[in-house]
């Protein structure tokens, strides 16, 4: 006998894994958002998802991604391209599985993603289990549809814009418009899509949060205060930004201090280093970080970043070299040399040797010479090619004894994607090895 409408609905009733109408609610911002993405509130520190097992169902973690406890940690990441914070597949994606332990009333969930380029938007469906099914598959493979095997077909994430590739930081919030519980579940599966078939986009999960309905409050991820001050030099040429956010206690020192370095260098390292056709930036941006690992700092375009940690920490040291740290990644920034693959169509690569070297040449025969930073102590390290501080110990040899224009050229032929070996000949009259065996000599004589 088939049973009345009414039975059916006790039936449904009495259903532990009864599933509410799941509203998708989404949350984005910029890069520099702090992950405070109304309407969806920023990741909490001690959901469920805190103490739960994350396992790889299916798909292969990409080889520079961290484990997947990384999704339940708690953190986020410091900056827009930081694969060590954030969880992300190699190939087309892949399925994740999440234990909760037990039985729990699931509010919601809610998944957080950051990456300046295609990474950042989520596409993903969310299937939810309580495990009791007789034929219940907690590792169902791709090849499975696990509405087959003992799951329920919670949701379907797509965060993805409408136009551009979504650069910034995204949030997808699963919950019941109604506020009422999605259902009674231990198990979530994950089933996540690349955002595109170009190139590489592979989501970069940051963080992955389960809320119990009974649970009264979260604690939740206190977004940094921005600290991010703008300057106009006199002349009205160039504008700087100094974000001190990760690093506070760095704010007064860097306008004070740092600050009346970059506007005076800047300036003179582009009158020191032009090209034809080419002009630097006229806007650069300074900003502290404090996941570089031992890199004191880097330049990247227009940007640099500077080690918050290693900022502090040679505040205290004798031998200070935070400023001139600074001015060699100004050089960076000023050089361009990637230019080369935009104006040639058949660019020379500049070694790297190069590029380091006419850095720290500057840096340390031009700004802080009294230093000596450059010395060369040992002579088996008096290799012309050796890079950084000796390869500027070799450039200003040159510079002095052989051709004064010598920067300018290296310089330009680098920009235009022009360099090669033979314009040493051609500039001083020797090759660059005759060049390195004299300079050498100098050093075995004590000169340099």
């Amino acid at each position: 006998m088939k049973p009345t409408i009414l039975a059916c609905a006790a039936l449904i009733a009495a259903s532990p894994t009864l599933l509410a109408a799941a509203e998708v609610t989404k949350g984005f911002g910029p890069s520099d958002a702090g992950f405070k993405l109304d309407p969806v509130l920023p990741p909490a520190l001690d959901d469920a998802a805190a103490k739960a097992t994350f396992s790889l169902i299916d798909g292969e973690k990409d080889g520079n991604s961290p484990a997947l406890a990384v999704l339940g940690d708690g953190k986020v990441p410091a900056g827009e391209d930081q694969p060590s914070a954030n969880f992300f597949f190699a190939g087309d994606g892949g399925r994740i599985g999440l234990d909760l332990g037990s039985l729990i009333s699931v509010k919601g969930v809610a998944t957080y993603s950051w990456h300046r380029e295609g990474r950042g938007p989520q596409v993903y469906k969310l299937y939810a289990a309580d495990g009791t099914a007789k034929d219940f598959n907690a590792t169902p493979k791709r090849g499975t549809d696990p509405k087959t095997c003992g799951w329920e077909l919670v949701a379907e994430v797509d965060t993805r814009p409408k136009t551009g590739d979504g650069g910034g930081q995204h949030a997808a919030q699963v919950a019941n418009k109604n506020g009422k519980p999605l259902g009674e579940f231990r198990h979530l599966l994950f089933d996540i899509s690349k955002t595109s078939d170009n190139g590489f986009t592979n989501t970069f999960f940051s963080e992955i949060d389960v809320l119990n309905a009974k649970q009264s409050e979260v604690q939740r991820i206190k977004p940094l205060e921005k600290i991010v001050k703008q300057f106009k030099s006199k002349d009205g040429k160039f504008r700087y930004t100094i974000d001190s956010t990760k690093a506070p206690a760095l704010t007064e020192w860097s306008e004070k201090e740092l600050l009346p370095v970059i506007e005076e260098w800047y300036p003179k390292l582009v009158a020191m280093l032009p090209s034809d056709g080419y002009r630097a930036p006229d806007q650069v941006t300074f900003e502290y970080r404090d996941d570089m690992g031992g890199t004191p700092a880097y330049a990247a375009g227009n940007r640099i970043a500077l080690s918050a940690p290693w900022y502090t920490g040679q505040l205290k040291n004798e031998k200070n070299e935070t400023k001139g740290c600074a001015v060699h990644e100004m050089g960076h920034v000023v050089q361009n040399y990637w230019r080369a693959r935009m104006t040639n169509r058949q660019p020379k690569d500049t070694p790297g040797w190069i590029t380091e070297g006419i850095c720290d040449y500057i840096r340390w025969f031009l700004f802080e010479p009294e230093s000596k930073g450059a010395h060369v102590r040992d002579v088996r390290q008096a290799k012309y090619d050796a890079s950084y501080r000796t390869t500027a110990n070799f450039l200003d040899w040159v510079i002095k004894e052989k051709d004064k224009d010598l920067l300018q050229k290296l310089n330009a032929a680098a920009r235009e994607g022009k360099y090669e070996e033979k314009l040493w000949k051609d500039w001083t009259g020797k090759t660059v090895q005759e060049l390195g065996d004299e300079w050498k000599k100098a050093v075995e004589d004590g000169k340099r």
